[in-house]
């Protein structure tokens, strides 16, 4: 059996590092708080004031007398500590997760990842309204300020894979297409199968999807090619889009533009099926029918369903809209530190799961392990953490 507190720890450790830190004259004195107790004192945070979250931290996992701290001053110094370090932690703990079970979380023999995007609330104050664009009059008469979150989450093991935080104004294609390059360099991304809701019927988004020799399944809205669609024999078959100038307008990456001009027709498979709904899908995707069949497209997209679980997980459970200051880099810190216990608390999840020994009493029994991600998973980690801490001195 794993320990995962090792893996843990080693990953923490190895972050500690000034390659984190904004400014070089920071975290260099005997201060009430080091980096190390910084970073851990943010991914510990739990739905509290600055200041109760501090005396809480001081005497409860680092086990030093409080001394004066305000929380002016806590926010002073996390602002020197490049959110960063958290969105690194998170990816090579996910990449060593992984590398560690190569064989789970299959289908087919590929990694099966659903992506989303949700809008957060964000502190209603001037100056995150300053560091977060709204870019939406609406929304400015109604004064709120929000973000958009996207990210990719496998449906299997529900670990997210690699996610963003940014303003409204961005677009959600763009992020996409940043996650498929960011996956490109961590996972094998030809074995890859990314799931998309209707939101994302974007020949840009399959066209790159292609040039990356992975693999898309998209769900469209009933407007989109519908002409060809209309001259489909079967419920299943290729359909051919004229990569026109018009299509490609929309296009940012200018050197994908081109490549698709020269292609000149995007060959795409459409699956007409039923999910459940008495009406019928229509699903888009470049997976072979040799290799998957009208019935394996259905039960994919299906899966999709465990990226709204994950949402409601951050959102309801870890209280991702719950931010401890008003800075974008604040924010981000919290975010990505969210993001990262959550990870790590699917993770114990998951392992524990394998380890249960106990047979069910009958077939209608259901074990569950119910490690509630905000408070009993923040509650282990923060034994990790103080355990870590001390030791370290």
């Amino acid at each position: 059996m794993i320990d995962l507190s090792k893996i843990f720890f080693g990953l923490f450790d190895y972050f500690i590092s000034k390659k984190y830190v904004t400014e070089d004259n920071r975290f260099i004195r005997d201060r009430k708080m080091t980096q190390k107790e910084y970073m851990a004192y943010i991914l510990s945070q739990r739905s509290c004031t600055s200041y109760i979250e501090a005396v809480r931290f001081f005497t409860i996992k680092v086990s030093k007398n409080f001394k004066t701290i305000t929380p002016q001053g806590i926010g002073k110094q996390r602002m020197y500590i490049d959110p960063k370090v958290f969105i690194d932690m998170n990816e090579l703990f996910i990449d060593k997760l992984y590398d560690l079970y190569s064989g789970f979380s299959k289908f087919k023999g590929y990694v099966v990842c659903a992506c989303d995007g949700s809008i957060v609330d964000l502190p209603i104050v001037t100056l995150t309204r300053e560091e977060f664009p709204v870019g939406d009059e609406n929304l400015l008469r109604e004064k709120r300020i929000r973000a958009r979150v996207s990210c990719f989450l496998d449906v299997h093991s529900k670990h997210i894979l690699t996610t963003k935080i940014v303003e409204t104004t961005v677009n959600e294609i763009d992020l996409v297409i940043e996650h498929l390059e960011n996956l490109k360099e961590r996972f094998n991304i030809e074995k890859m199968i990314t799931i998309y809701d209707r939101g994302y019927p974007s020949i840009e988004l399959m066209v790159k999807t292609i040039d990356l020799n992975s693999k898309f399944l998209i769900r469209l809205p009933k407007n989109v090619f519908n002409r060809q669609i209309k001259q489909m024999k079967t419920n299943d078959e290729i359909i051919k889009i004229n990569l026109i100038n018009n299509r490609l307008k929309s296009f940012d990456d200018e050197n994908l533009k081109e490549k698709a001009r020269k292609m000149g027709r995007l060959e795409i498979r459409i699956a007409l099926v039923d999910i459940g709904k008495n009406e019928v899908e229509i699903l888009a995707t470049n997976l072979t029918q040799e290799e998957f069949s009208t019935q394996d497209l259905k039960e994919l997209y299906n899966k999709r369903w465990s990226v709204e679980t994950g949402f409601d997980r951050l959102k309801n459970l870890i209280e991702i809209e719950d931010f401890s200051g008003n800075r974008r880099k604040i924010i981000e810190q919290d975010f990505y530190a969210h993001i990262f216990v959550y990870n790590l608390a699917i993770t114990i999840k998951n392992h524990a799961e394998n380890y249960i020994t106990r047979t069910p009493r009958n077939k209608n029994e259901i074990i569950k392990i119910s490690i509630k991600l905000c408070k009993n998973n923040r509650k282990y980690l923060f034994i990790f953490l103080r355990f870590n801490l001390r030791n370290a001195k």
